[in-house]
């Protein structure tokens, strides 16, 4: 419940922010500059927060994320209003810090703080997490819309999912067990107590992925907004019933991963998730089409459960595969490669726009370097499958 609504914050700006930067007067550029913003903090910290972490209790920087995010948040908008865009920018880029205390830490802590025979499903739980945020905040922005459109604006919905964010506190004072922490890793001695060579295998596809997706997933809105022409409102409708078939598949997600195993499990949905991305982009080509919002909506819709699906499957299999000493490191790189890829791939993504480059080109070469990144975990995993999960390696 914590983490669910911290989440709600990053999941209402993931649905919401760019439609009201839009409304504001800001380009296409000038909004990637602001995704940019938020990443470039992650990245810069990432790394070095996972080595100070190494050895220490996980649950305090959840306590402190958990009030720092609505404060940061309401800053944000409030700065957006005073037409105070550098300051602003400045509030991102501490987002971006807060944002590190869960993304780094969350993941080890469930590992660490769970039995092993749970591990599958307390991973699944911790990804469903962000589905049901977006799920909640699209539904919501969809009925609070449909009641009142000029008072709940996307500018309003956001100042209430931030103040809805300060319950996060309320269920992380409510943590109270004795915690498990990890060996302690001194820091002078990071580069030979690490298995380097296992924690770069792993990273180099979560890298492809990672950017790959930061070309795509902040701006999807964008793109069914000028391409579309779907306004905020039914774009949240179409987040939230995605984000919902998210959540509910997670459920699943143990189970499957067990049947099939984790090569079939990762690298079967992420294909059909490259399907339906190639679908949704190649919509552009004849959006003045009646039936073209239709293919784009159902081939969105089915890709996010498709992609989201392998989530906790590779993470899972990451986290076992480097082995418990390395976990935190692999948090916190796995923090800094999505971070500084989304970093990279916003500022990217705003260059092309301003180039006049289509929405359609820019999605296909996401979906090429997807595929890229499908080969090598399919190549990766089969060297080392690690099936018998529940025997912790």
């Amino acid at each position: 419940m914590a983490v669910f609504f911290i989440q709600l914050i990053d999941a209402a700006s993931f649905i919401l922010f760019n439609f009201y930067l839009h409304d504001l007067g800001f380009k296409d550029d000038q909004i990637a500059y602001f995704t940019a913003c938020r990443y470039a903090a992650i990245v810069l910290v990432s790394f070095p927060f996972g080595l100070y972490i190494k050895g220490r209790p996980l649950i305090h920087f959840i306590r402190i994320a958990s009030f720092m995010a609505p404060l940061i948040s309401l800053g944000i908008i409030f700065l957006l209003e005073a037409g105070q865009v550098l300051w602003a920018q400045i509030f991102i880029f501490f987002l971006g810090l807060n944002i590190v205390l869960i993304k780094v830490t969350a993941l080890p802590f469930i590992i660490l703080n769970t039995p092993t025979d749970k591990h599958s499903e307390s991973i699944a739980m911790y990804f469903q997490v962000f589905s049901l945020t977006v799920f909640t905040a699209g539904v919501s922005n969809y009925i609070l819309s449909s009641i009142d459109r000029v008072f709940f604006s996307e500018k309003n919905v956001l100042i209430i999912i931030s103040l809805l964010g300060f319950f996060a506190s309320y269920f992380a004072y409510r943590i109270n067990i004795t915690e498990n922490v990890s060996e302690k890793i001194p820091m002078r001695q990071f580069m030979s107590k690490y298995d380097w060579r296992k924690i770069i295998k792993v990273s180099i596809p979560t890298f492809l992925i990672a950017f790959g997706a930061g070309l795509t997933i902040p701006f999807i809105n964008l793109f069914f907004l000028q391409i579309h022409g779907v306004a905020s409102q039914t774009f949240s409708l179409f987040g939230a019933f995605s984000f919902g078939l998210v959540a509910i598949s997670m459920v699943f997600v143990p189970r499957i991963r067990r049947f099939f195993g984790y090569n079939l499990t990762v690298n079967g949905f992420q294909t059909l998730a490259i399907i339906a991305l190639v679908l949704l982009a190649t919509t552009q080509w004849y959006a003045h089409l009646e039936w073209a919002l239709y293919v784009a909506v159902i081939a969105y819709v089915l890709r996010q459960p498709l992609m989201n699906f392998s989530s906790p499957v590779v993470s899972e299999w990451s986290l076992y595969f480097v082995g418990k000493r390395n976990q935190e490191m692999m948090g916190a790189i796995n923090a800094s490669i999505w971070s500084g890829s989304w970093f990279f791939s916003s500022l990217i993504f705003g260059w092309m726009r301003a180039s006049s480059i289509s929405f359609v080109n820019i999605f296909l070469i996401t979906a090429v370097i997807y595929t890229l990144a499908t080969i090598y975990y399919f190549l990766l995993i089969r060297a080392n499958p690690l099936e018998d999960l529940d025997q912790n390696p």
